[in-house]
Parts: structure tokens; C-alpha cells; sequence
């Protein structure tokens, strides 16, 4: 006949049955409880435990600018006439052949590194402007940046800064200084999914790509390049804080300066197999020691009181 250890006592005294007893099925039994009682607690609580597919992660990106601009202001109730000043020739040459007027200046683009870290904490752009003949009642900016994340692997979302800015009735102006202050804030659609080992699966983009020759005028229109942009699953995009309206003398021309803060930014990301088992380990191990212990106690209370028979091999006298 074979035996195997059922359990012990606080006097040492070694219980053993035979395997297909009722007793040793008594303590297999206790000893799958004590596994599974934890796996049915964190598959229970995992919504409220921390365990979950995605995880936000915060980051602050880091910038550079393609010094790449394209700026429209309406200067008229009818908002038929246009004033547009970028970088792209083409795109000057056809409207300014049509409205017959230049008033662009010339931009002024410069950084700040408040922390001296190597990463950009704020930007600023100026679209400088002749004095206009009309008052200016509205317009749109298109900054295009690459922004980079590298907390978990290296995502480059597009980072095209478009913004409608109307000015209130009172406040506008021909010349002076248009002061906008906002944050850059990340849009995300869909968590990232970084490569790990077992999947080489990373988050890919459709990068805006406006050729600086073109001749299609309605490349470079907003929609169409905001359409561009929420086609992709996260993008970078612009939180207006303030905005400050000045007017000046007419020597003075007009301003368009637009202040960008650099923070960090709240991005979500898919755990990856390997660390939804390290999550699941430190929960299931809680729960478990407390399981065990648990179960182990009963079981002993079960034998010591008889409540379920085992044999003695080993005489109690002889310990003593």
C-alpha cells in the first residue's frame, strides 16, 4: 500500500492515507480551491484591480518645426476676399494673382527650453502682416511640426497645428498684435501598439505630405488637410487658452504671434501579453497566500477534529 503526507499538527504528529482515499481526495480538493478561488477573485475584480488591456502613460513630446506655414485671414463681411501668406509658392502665387494685393511680411519662429533638459517646453510663431486695408474678422493657421514619443517605442503622430481663430466684433483690427496662447494636446482615437516579443506590431500613420510645388490649390485648403489628419488613429492638435486682441498704430502693421506650451501628455497605450501576466501574477499572488493559508487551516481543523478519518503510521508517543 502507498501513503502520502495528508498534514501536520502543532505536535508534529504526520498523518498519512492511501492515495485513492477519501481523505487524499478530500485534500486535492482543498489544495484546487486554493488555486482557484484566487483565479476566480482577479478575473472578478480585474476591472477594479488594475488589470486591464491599456494602460496611460505621460509623456511630453518632443518637437521640431518644418517651418512650414500657411496662414488665411478674411478681411470682409462677404468673406470673399482672402489675404494668405505660407511657405508654399505656388499657393501665393494663385491667390495673390487673383486678389491683386501682397501683405504678407514675413514669419518669426523661436523655441524655449524652460528646464534645460534638451526638450522643447514652449514655441512661438509670429505671421507679421502690412497694415490691411479692411479689418480683419477671422482666420486660419496651419503649423506643420514632427512631434515624437518615445516612452514605449518611437511613434511620430502627425503633428499638423490647424486652428480657426473669428474675432469679436469689438476687437477687430487692420493693425496691431493678435497674441493667442494655447496648449498642445495629444488626439488620440485608438490605444498605441508597440512591438514586443512574440508580435512585431507597431502603430503606423498617415504623415499630411503637401508637396511644396504643387499646383492643386485645394491641397493646401483646411478641410482638406484636417480631413487628412483625423483619418489617422491619434494626431497632435492645439488647446487655445487665451487670446489677447491689441490694436496699434498703422506704422505698426499687424501681428499674428501664437504661443505653443509643450506638456506633458496623457497617451494610451496596449499592454503588451507579457505585461498583462506580470499585472495577473502580482494579483494572483495576493490572492493566493491568502487562499492557501486559508485552506490549509481548514483542513487541518477537519483532521484534527476527526471530522474526516486518516491514519496515524506514526505512534503520538513516540514524539514526546
Amino acid at each position: 500500500m502507498k501513503f502520502i503526507p495528508l498534514h501536520t499538527t502543532n505536535t508534529a504528529i504526520v498523518y498519512k492515507n492511501s492515495i485513492c482515499s477519501a481523505a487524499t481526495m478530500l485534500v486535492l480538493t482543498f489544495f484546487a480551491l486554493s488555486v482557484l478561488v484566487p483565479l476566480l477573485m482577479v478575473s472578478l475584480l480585474s476591472p477594479y484591480s488594475g488589470i486591464a488591456e491599456s494602460r496611460i502613460l505621460y509623456e511630453q513630446p518632443k518637437v521640431q518645426f518644418q517651418f512650414k506655414s500657411i496662414f488665411y485671414g478674411d478681411v470682409k463681411m462677404n468673406g470673399n476676399d482672402l489675404i494668405v501668406c505660407s511657405t508654399f509658392p505656388q499657393l501665393n502665387d494663385a491667390i495673390n494673382h487673383r486678389t491683386n494685393t501682397d501683405y504678407c511680411d514675413g514669419t518669426k519662429y523661436w523655441t524655449e527650453d524652460l528646464d534645460y533638459d534638451g526638450t522643447l517646453d514652449r514655441v512661438h510663431f509670429v505671421q507679421q502682416l502690412e497694415t490691411l486695408e479692411e479689418k480683419l474678422l477671422g482666420f486660419d493657421v496651419a503649423l506643420f511640426f514632427d512631434a515624437f514619443l518615445k516612452h514605449k517605442c518611437h511613434l511620430s503622430p502627425p503633428a499638423v497645428l490647424i486652428k480657426h481663430i473669428n474675432i469679436p466684433y469689438d476687437a477687430q483690427l487692420s493693425s496691431g498684435i493678435v497674441n493667442i496662447r494655447a496648449d498642445l494636446v495629444l488626439k488620440q482615437y485608438v490605444e498605441f501598439t508597440c512591438p514586443f516579443p512574440g508580435r512585431n506590431v507597431k502603430t503606423s500613420f498617415r504623415h499630411l505630405n503637401v508637396p511644396s510645388n504643387s499646383s492643386n490649390i485645394k491641397q493646401f485648403g483646411i478641410e482638406p488637410l484636417l480631413d487628412q489628419l483625423k483619418s489617422n488613429p491619434a494626431f497632435f492638435e492645439l488647446d487655445i487658452q487665451e487670446t489677447y486682441f491689441r490694436r496699434g498704430p498703422p506704422e505698426q502693421g499687424l501681428s499674428i504671434q501664437l504661443d505653443v506650451d509643450v506638456l506633458q501628455l496623457a497617451a494610451r497605450y496596449h499592454l503588451s501579453i507579457w505585461e498583462r501576466l506580470g499585472q495577473f501574477w502580482l494579483y494572483f499572488a495576493s490572492f493566493f497566500g491568502i487562499s492557501f493559508y486559508i485552506m490549509n487551516k481548514l483542513k487541518d481543523f477537519l483532521f484534527g477534529h476527526h471530522i474526516v478519518r486518516s491514519w496515524e503510521i506514526i505512534p503520538w508517543k513516540k514524539l514526546y
